[in-house]
């Protein structure tokens, strides 16, 4: 048991170590990051094209308020997608 909490930190340490998951397209291999931020872009262009008249006059969402969007909706592509 000693032996184990010795080594832990450094059992932990070796996760990242890894490789990054990449997709491979046209020719070039792209983080899947990259990819679930360019999706979280789109929709977030999206709800604000659709939706963003009525969400400013009603909550005044600022800059911050649609970059928080976008990070939501790239977190939620990348739990659905990737995971």
């Amino acid at each position: 048991m000693h032996t184990l909490l010795v080594l832990l930190p450094a059992i932990l340490s070796l996760s990242g170590c890894s490789l990054s998951p990449s997709l491979p397209f046209l020719g070039a291999a792209f983080p899947d990051w990259l990819y679930c931020i360019a999706g979280g872009s789109i929709l977030t262009g999206l709800i604000f094209s659709l939706a963003g008249d009525k969400l400013l006059a009603r909550f005044t969402l600022n800059i911050a308020g649609w970059l928080l969007i976008a990070a939501i909706l790239s977190m939620i592509i990348w739990l659905l997608i990737f995971s």
